[in-house]
């Protein structure tokens, strides 16, 4: 009888598998299933999705065009009830919005993917929606208006636009 294999990454732990390319003794937790069969981490050679792996310089380029369209979004929405007086229109632009936001930051990206643009998508929509409210504001009604800002915020409806935009961008970023 041989004597008791080994685990390669665990030395203390006896085993009777092996690894299916370089024939190496792994235990279960070190096992990874393989369409040839178990292999171990080193051969399995387990990589990031291309999709999925975005480089560090990428998130600057994210955060500048979804704050930059997400700004003009902002701007667009608040002036479009004064044109078109719809109840709900905010939440049909907020559907579109999030659309354009999540191309924008997806084209500068080169169609990456992930958890990070998702958060990247989300906050740039936010800030892009305050900040547009505070440029129509100034605009229209004077620096002095900007007093009113705070208040504008407290309102539900106001978060209409926020909400939706971010679950679409989100979505479309997944």
């Amino acid at each position: 009888m041989s004597a008791p294999m080994h685990c390669i990454n665990h030395p203390d732990r006896e085993t009777l598998l092996r690894c299916g390319k370089c024939g190496q003794p792994i235990c279960t937790e070190c096992a990874i299933r393989h369409p040839v069969g178990l292999r171990c981490p080193q051969c399995a050679r387990l990589k990031k999705v291309p999709t999925y792996d975005v480089p560090a310089p990428f998130y600057l380029r994210a955060l500048a065009a979804g704050l930059g369209s997400s700004v003009i979004c902002g701007v667009i929405v608040q002036i479009l009830p004064l044109f078109v007086p719809i109840f709900f229109l905010s939440f049909f632009a907020a559907l579109i919005a999030g659309g354009i936001i999540a191309k924008a930051i997806s084209r500068v990206t080169s169609y990456k993917r992930g958890r990070g643009l998702q958060i990247v998508a989300g906050i740039s929509v936010v800030v892009g929606y305050v900040v547009g409210t505070i440029l129509v504001t100034t605009f229209m009604f004077g620096v002095g208006a900007l007093l009113m800002v705070p208040v504008s915020l407290l309102n539900l409806y106001y978060w209409i636009y926020p909400a939706v935009a971010v679950a679409v961008a989100v979505s479309r970023l997944r």
